[in-house]
């Protein structure tokens, strides 16, 4: 229908004469008559100016996924749409990027389907997000103000400029949702649910940025930052597909980091990584809410860190004044029990490094007549196991210099048995016994033998044993009983304050017995 009203025409007048004025401009007033002569049916081909060819028509749709993995894999299709005018690339967007105008096509020096990786930035990343859900909730404002006849000059193209320039300042930033020849709705519902998703990306890469480069975050709440990015990224991905089949670099290079980055830490992203399992847009204000629980989450752990390292560094002086004055560790063990438990109930694992370069050089010095705290005894059994499965520091036996002590246990005790009391049974410690020391067998009644005592007793009275070795703070069993059994069999009784390896065996052999085995008893 004709629009009648002289104010619009006085409006459209004025706009015109301005846009004459400016070839890049006047190139796209006749590209908007071409698509009002397609959409009317009055057109007989494609418009172009005289003695200019018209140029190559594209737009985008989602391919199918690279291999079987890739959620965020687009290609390149050619269909019916207005073609850009010269220097409009530049209008919402900013920088040289390789991304091509319109399409969202990345370069390529990224990483598709196999190619090689360029490193993403993350900050840039988040704030191109958040630019353009502004974008995409001006978009559907400017629309309405120019329904109700908004002054273009006073209350659209200050906006507009606005955005523009701040586009420009952002590496790379495209607003597509705002470019003359971008992908549109009809739908308002749709810029308003983008919004919500390249706000929801932004928060979630905030979030992951927050932890990458901390080496002491907590791998849990990493991984769990992880998976919630890979349903961001999803989400606005479904999201952006809408909008004429699109595909949004933004969200393509946070796929491609994310892919990249749980293969070369080997984490597991549960969900949202291919294109049968898409995140749901609905959901986008559900799941900020779920980031930023996270990241709450992530500020309780790193002043949960913080207090960690408190403690273990008082930890490291208290052995160190053990070490130093072994006359007061009676004061000191208590101490070192109560940090060592804070630890391990505060989520510190028994394996962790710090217990063993703390406790290590004490070892030694721990009682063996009381029994330890069960978090101790847990540290303390896992640095055993790693001394088991560790050389010494300078002083493990090599073939070409046998230990001093594990030469001399060897000539006493080679072709004879030894009995192992406590601990659990473990074949790589029993064989490097055997082997290092020369020994016949060795008997090891284990902490889960019910009738350990009985089991004692039948290996104590074998005239093949030499010695009984008893791992005190690893045995059920009381000091007193094990005593009376080797000395009713006439058995030298050897404890073990540390762990199980060659050189501790030999070191407590030559220490408690001062290499006078008595082998008649044995022989």
């Amino acid at each position: 229908m004709p629009h009648s009203d002289p104010v619009f025409f006085e409006s459209l007048s004025r706009m015109i004469a301005r846009l004459a004025s400016d070839p890049d401009s006047r190139q796209v007033l006749r590209q908007l008559a071409q698509v009002v002569l397609d959409a009317t049916g009055d057109a007989t081909g494609s418009y172009s100016p005289p003695g200019e060819a018209a140029p190559p028509l594209r737009r985008m749709r989602v391919a199918r996924a690279i291999g079987t993995s890739d959620g965020g894999g687009y290609e390149e299709a050619t269909s019916p749409r207005p073609p850009m005018a010269a220097g409009e690339a530049d209008t919402y967007r900013s920088g040289d990027s390789g991304i091509r105008p319109r399409t969202g096509l990345i370069d390529a020096g990224r990483a598709v389907g196999g190619e090689k990786f360029v490193p993403v930035d993350f900050a840039l990343i988040e704030q191109r997000c958040r630019l353009k859900a502004e974008g995409a909730r001006w978009a559907v404002a400017r629309r309405r103000l120019l329904a109700n006849r908004a002054d273009f000059t006073t209350d659209v193209e200050p906006l507009d400029r606005d955005l523009i320039a701040r586009a420009k300042l952002l590496p790379n930033c495209f607003l597509w949702l705002n470019h003359p020849n971008g992908p549109s709705s009809n739908d308002a519902s749709r810029y308003d649910e983008v919004a919500a998703c390249f706000e929801t990306l932004a928060e979630a890469v905030a979030l992951v940025r927050s932890m990458e480069d901390d080496k002491d975050r907590d791998a849990v709440e990493f991984e769990n930052a992880l998976n919630l990015l890979a349903e961001a990224q999803s989400m606005l991905r479904i999201s952006v597909v809408k909008f004429d089949n699109y595909a949004d670099t933004d969200q393509r290079d946070v796929f491609q980091w994310l892919k990249h980055t749980a293969n070369e830490q080997q984490i597991f992203i549960r969900r949202f990584m291919r294109l049968d399992d898409p995140g749901d847009p609905n959901l986008a204000a559900d799941l900020q809410a779920r980031i930023k629980a996270a990241a709450g989450s992530v500020v309780e752990a790193r002043k949960r860190i913080k207090q960690q390292k408190k403690v273990f560094s008082k930890l490291a002086h208290k052995c160190q004044i053990l070490k130093d004055q072994p006359d007061h560790a009676d004061d000191y063990w208590p101490v070192v029990y109560a940090m060592v438990d804070e630890l391990y109930t505060g989520g510190v694992l028994s394996t962790h490094r710090d217990f063993r370069e703390a406790l290590l050089p004490v070892m030694d010095l721990l009682p063996d007549n009381e029994e330890l705290p069960r978090s101790m005894q847990t540290v303390v059994k896992d640095i055993e196991r790693y001394l088991d499965a560790a050389p010494e520091g300078g002083e493990e036996p090599t073939e070409d210099r046998p230990h001093p002590d594990v030469l001399e246990t060897a000539r006493l005790l080679k072709g004879r048995s030894l009995v192992l009391v406590g601990g659990d049974r473990r074949e790589s410690a029993e064989q490097a016994l055997v082997e290092a020391l020369g020994l016949k067998s060795v008997h090891w009644v284990s902490t889960q033998d019910q009738d350990g005592l009985e089991s004692l007793e039948s290996a104590a009275s074998q005239a093949d044993v030499a010695l009984v070795l008893l791992a005190i703070r690893w045995s059920s069993h009381s000091y007193g009983d094990v005593k009376a059994i080797c000395e009713k069999h006439q058995k030298p009784l050897v404890r073990l304050p540390g762990g199980f390896s060659v050189n501790q065996v030999a070191s407590q052999v030559m220490a408690q017995t001062g290499g006078r085995l008595d082998l008649t008893t044995v022989g």
